[in-house]
């Protein structure tokens, strides 16, 4: 069966994608939990696509019009944390009493999204549940209770009972939480969509930035709609990103492993039969990536890369061996520091 691709904006940047049968099932699980005020639990890998299902329910719910905040609740610590959502009160100068809102008071009416709540220490956790009997909470340091209407949704990628069992999660909390849960099916379990999703990001990409799209080639496509994509629709963003700078086709098969036999046809096919060229100088002349994470700071690092990559005429196979770094390595690094090939630098400056 065909089901006719769906592109939803939900936010700034941030839309829904809907082609298969476990991303349809998603979206009408989310509209019929956006008609209910209950908590929800939303399960799935890192990278699914949690927060986004989230604010999926959120938009569609009569309390779109009100706030929308996540919270990261592995990011604080447990004073930070317990003051980041329920506020504070203290005594300031002169005597006079100061009030901090916290995320639940400034969301009166929307959404709070909790980010891996099984993070939460434990004093939070009895607080939250609480919140979610009475609706009624006190400021850290205050006293009077402070009645709020707010939704609240939660993300968890592990096994709740297992959670439990360890006492990383409140028994009564948890059975609050999971009486609606929602599973974010994982990448490759909906491989039918990648092509969809490679021209979505690639559409967004290229709009942003005024360049010209690369094309996909149907091997690479294919390739793609193979990979495990352990990292699901993060890792697959950050691959449209690369291949956008880079425009090289056969780095990006050789990011996603496909087997050399399968890489010599595409470099027959685009008429490139040349070897990558080699790297003379001894072992001890070459730099290790590893001894200047130990001994210099980040830009050191970049510099060592960009100068590997200038030397090696951007063959990034040739600079990680000189590097001494595997080669998907370099490609995080060549992402995470944002460097491109001078030809395509130039581009997007002209395009600006």
């Amino acid at each position: 069966m065909m089901y006719q691709p769906e592109i939803e904006r939900i936010g700034e940047e941030l839309y829904f994608v809907a082609a298969s049968p476990a991303t349809r099932r998603l979206r009408t699980q989310a509209e019929l939990l956006s008609q209910t005020d209950v908590p929800v639990l939303i399960t799935g890998e890192s990278g699914s696509g949690r927060a986004t299902v989230a604010r999926l329910i959120h938009s569609l719910s009569l309390r779109s019009s009100f706030s929308f905040m996540t919270v990261d609740c592995g990011a604080l610590s447990e004073d930070l944390l317990e003051n980041d959502l329920f506020g504070s009160e203290h005594t300031g100068v002169g005597g006079q009493s100061e009030s901090t809102l916290g995320k639940f008071e400034q969301c009166a009416r929307g959404t709070v999204l909790l980010e891996e709540f099984d993070a939460m220490p434990t004093t939070v956790q009895q607080r939250l549940l609480r919140l979610l009997e009475t609706r009624e909470f006190t400021r850290c340091g205050g006293r009077a209770p402070i009645r709020v209407d707010v939704r609240i949704m939660v993300t968890f990628d592990g096994d709740l009972e297992t959670a439990v069992q360890d006492n990383t999660v409140n028994q009564d909390l948890s059975h609050r939480l999971s009486v609606f849960q929602v599973h974010v099916p994982s990448l490759r379990e909906r491989h039918e969509e990648i092509p969809l999703l490679l021209g979505h990001f690639m559409n967004r990409l290229t709009r942003r930035y005024g360049v010209p799209a690369p094309r996909f080639s149907s091997t690479l496509l294919e390739a793609c709609q193979k990979h495990e994509w352990p990292g699901n629709l993060r890792e697959l963003e950050n691959f449209v990103k690369r291949f956008l700078a880079l425009g090289d086709e056969q780095a990006a098969l050789e990011e996603l492993d496909v087997p050399s036999n399968l890489e010599g046809t595409i470099r027959h096919a685009n008429g490139n039969g040349v070897e990558p060229p080699r790297i003379n100088g001894s072992t001890e002349e070459k730099s290790s990536l590893k001894i200047l994470v130990r001994n210099a700071k980040g830009e050191a690092e970049r510099s060592a890369i960009a100068q590997a990559l200038q030397q090696t005429h951007w063959n990034r196979k040739a600079a990680a061996r000189l590097l001494n770094i595997s080669y998907r390595g370099l490609l995080y690094k060549i992402d995470e520091y944002r460097l491109a090939p001078p030809t395509v630098l130039n581009g997007l400056k002209e395009a600006k």
